[in-house]
């Protein structure tokens, strides 16, 4: 069996500010598994830095490159055979880089065991674009394909700067990124972004396992959701029993992969949570990925867009092409032939 991963450095058509770092740019990670006829490719998109307990894009190159693939090759060495796509994140430790790692070699192995042999289109409709009240406020285009808007905030936003919102008629998100408001300062930004469009919720306010302000937001009637606070199982079962949100994000690539994320959905859902997809600013192969997990479980509005378009199975093939063909940068090549 034969691994290539390789690296694709793009510019964002539209940077995002938000209260701890500046998008403007994303490497993405492929990696192309070929076994005989067997041939399954992934995407996963990384930080460049490491930030709120999320592994930073050198740390995951140096894993994979060291460890994870190595370690799954041996594997598939010692067995004859690759191992199913939802055994891999057993192979791996519960580090921000482990479950990254396993994330992208589970995703190449579906692809070639599952999505490969005719799964059906993703029955999704719409979903959540990006923006941000920082800096320069930018509000992305609201296409029919969205259905609501994230828009970054921080303790520092200025107030004049909600006023972008005022002719947006679709709920929005005010997504802080653990950048650690006060309370006094999540009800004031509320009732500013109430006044031009509706709050649908508010997004991780603490730090990653600081559940202090939204528990003393439970009977605000500001809803809450929680992002890089959910990591596994453990995480739903603490927000269940704090109360500290109604909606959490799970994405793929921090939990370990599509099978955790699958299991971490139902969890959320029995426990009466509202579950969503969130992305990393992934290509189209990437935001697919999470348009499939979307659609089996017939979620709410999740991170399945790209410039306001909800990705579809020939722009999911575009980018796969692409990295089979090697238009990606080059970064190693293991095992054989």
């Amino acid at each position: 069996m034969r691994a290539h991963l390789s690296v694709l450095e793009r510019n964002l058509a539209q940077s995002i500010e938000t209260g701890v770092e500046l998008h403007d740019s994303r490497t993405s990670i492929g990696l192309v598994l070929t076994d005989g006829a067997f041939v399954g490719v992934a995407e996963i998109a990384p930080q460049r830095l490491s930030l709120n307990g999320d592994a930073a894009l050198v740390d995951l190159l140096e894993h994979l490159e060291r460890i994870a693939i190595p370690r799954f090759l041996s594997v598939r060495t010692r067995n004859a055979h690759h191992p199913y796509w939802a055994q891999i994140p057993a192979l791996f430790g519960n580090d921000s880089v482990s479950r990254a790692s396993a994330a992208l070699i589970e995703g190449a192995l579906y692809d070639g065991e599952v999505r490969q042999l005719g799964v059906e289109q993703p029955n999704v409709l719409r979903g959540i674009v990006t923006g941000s009240l920082l800096g320069s406020p930018y509000i992305p285009p609201v296409t029919p394909s969205v259905s609501m808007v994230r828009v970054k905030v921080s303790p520092s936003v200025d107030s004049s700067a909600f006023e972008s919102l005022q002719r947006l008629k679709t709920p929005v998100v005010l997504d802080y990124n653990a950048s650690c408001p006060t309370v006094s300062q999540v009800r004031e930004h509320v009732a500013l972004a109430s006044a031009h469009c509706p709050v649908a919720f508010v997004e991780q306010i603490g730090v990653v396992g600081d559940y202090t302000a939204h528990y003393q937001l439970r009977d605000s009637g500001i809803h809450l959701s929680l992002d890089e606070s959910i990591r596994s199982m453990q995480d739903i079962r603490n927000v269940v029993r704090y109360e500290a949100a109604a909606y959490i994000c799970i994405k793929p690539a921090r939990v370990g992969g599509r099978s955790i994320a699958r299991a971490m959905i139902e969890e959320a859902l029995q426990q009466g949570l509202t579950p969503y997809v969130g992305g990393f600013f992934e290509t189209a192969m990437g935001r697919y990925a999470n348009a499939e997990l979307v659609s089996q479980f017939n979620l709410g509005p999740s991170d399945v867009l790209l410039e306001g378009q909800v990705v579809t199975r020939a722009d999911f093939e575009k980018v796969r092409d692409s990295i089979i063909a090697n238009e990606w940068a080059p970064v190693g090549i293991f095992g054989g032939p």
